[in-house]
């Protein structure tokens, strides 16, 4: 660090030096500005130092016995190689020996069971919503630990909310987190003369008629995102809260918006703005992305790493917030985000030492290093390195004043999510126009 410091201090001193041999009033001011540049640079390189002597010194809980981790991940996944790199770090640190079970997507079969039965797990990582409101109830409440480790500088605030709002309190720390919105390939927004993104669902009809008018499908979507795209147009209109009431409770054929909704993406179909076969089974129209076949797509942002891996296509991603409609209730700084998440049950006897673990995977240098491995979003919000395929999510992510769950809501009753399910795919087909669309559901959701 000395090295690097006299080098600045050299080349400030060069430069001081070389405005000084021109003389006048304003070589006094640019000596200033030089030397208290320096200074700044002097005094960041001083925090550097001073926290990595805090890291050093830090103290980990002394854990009974190994610690155990179930993982979600599989041993070969991108997600287990960086997550080992941390707990290795973290066994050096603490001298405590830590067991990874790498379940794979088992987990979600198996950990409800050994929750309820008490298996010796001392961490586990799952979904965020469903650690929020499936595990809850087994897992601790982490808010002391939280607030003791400081946890509040190193969140993402909106998660960390929506785990108190869905469990009740903090039961859950999240990592690997994902924003969404309108994904699309910015070769072919310049190729169409697309000079600005959306902020309205006029000004996106104005993009989709310019793409298609270029020549090329101005919407791709796949058979698995229906809900998605018809959840995100109806929570713009009526907020999600209400689109859950409605999934519950029915009054889908009294719903002025949710027809309006239906209508919105009749006129997409009927302008012939989604690609050609949709939707097609996934994930065969996402990739009409990365071929360049197809402009946009409305997704999270696992997106591009999916389709790099799916096409070996490397194309230049922008990314911009699902737009406003006329009327509408939420507006373009609400978005579905979502994460991973660690808990740990209330039945560990190792809680602070499964804490201290959790902390060094989803904070500081090994959450940067997660995010970086995986192509995924920092969960500590003081990493300030972003994937560069996710860099264009970046400023939209940082806008989000508030939170969709998957679906916006249309999840809500589970019977009755699989036969809206039917009847949205049949609406993107064109087998259902936005008058019967709304009465058939309106029909099932009665029964």
């Amino acid at each position: 660090m000395r090295k690097k410091l006299l080098c600045v201090m050299m080349s400030a001193a060069m430069v001081a030096t070389m405005f000084t041999g021109c003389g006048g009033s304003g070589d006094t001011k640019t000596t200033e500005a030089t030397e208290k540049a320096t200074e700044k640079e002097t005094e960041k390189e001083t925090e550097k130092e001073t926290k990595k002597g805090t890291d050093e010194k830090k103290e980990y809980a002394k854990a009974d016995g190994e610690l155990i981790y179930w993982s979600m991940w599989s041993s070969s996944d991108p997600q287990a190689k960086a997550i080992q790199e941390a707990v290795d770090a973290y066994e050096e640190a603490s001298g405590n020996t830590v067991k990874i079970e790498w379940k794979g997507r088992d987990i979600q079969k198996l950990i409800q069971a050994a929750l309820d039965s008490k298996k010796p797990v001392d961490l586990f990582d799952e979904d965020y919503f469903r650690v929020a409101q499936s595990y809850a109830g087994n897992c601790m409440d982490l808010t002391e630990m939280a607030e003791a480790a400081n946890y509040g500088e190193h969140s993402v605030k909106g998660l960390v909310e929506g785990v108190k709002e869905k469990a009740g309190s903090l039961k859950a720390i999240a990592y690997q987190p994902y924003t969404s919105g309108i994904f699309y390939n910015k070769a072919i927004f310049e190729e169409a003369g697309v000079e600005e993104e959306p902020k309205t669902w006029e000004e996106f009809l104005d993009v989709c008629k310019k793409i298609k008018d270029a020549g090329y499908e101005p919407l791709a979507l796949d058979d698995a995102y229906v809900l998605y795209n018809y959840g995100y147009h109806l929570a713009r209109y009526i907020g999600e809260d209400a689109v859950k009431e409605l999934c519950k409770n029915g009054g889908w054929a009294e719903s002025e918006e949710a027809l309006k909704a239906a209508q919105d993406m009749v006129e997409l179909i009927e302008n012939e703005y989604f690609e050609s076969g949709v939707p097609g089974a996934w994930p065969e129209s996402e990739n009409t992305v990365g071929y360049s076949e197809s402009a946009m797509i409305v997704m999270a942002s696992w997106l591009p790493n999916e389709v790099k891996q799916n096409t070996g296509e490397d194309i230049e991603w922008g990314m911009f917030n699902y737009p406003t409609v006329k009327g509408g209730k939420d507006k373009q700084t609400i978005a579905n985000i979502g994460a991973q998440a660690f808990a740990i049950p209330k039945h560990s006897k190792n809680a602070q030492a499964a804490f201290d673990l959790i902390m060094t995977i989803t904070t500081g240098e090994y959450d940067q290093k997660i995010a970086l491995a995986t192509n995924s979003i920092p969960a500590d919000p003081t990493n300030e390195e972003w994937p560069e395929m996710l860099a264009p999510c970046k400023d939209g992510f940082e806008a989000l004043t508030g939170v969709y769950e998957w679906n916006m809501g249309l999840e809500a009753d589970a019977d009755f999510s699989k036969m809206l399910k039917d009847s949205t795919l049949k609406l993107f087909e064109g087998k259902l126009d936005a008058e019967a669309f709304i009465k058939e559901i309106d029909a099932s959701s009665s029964k």
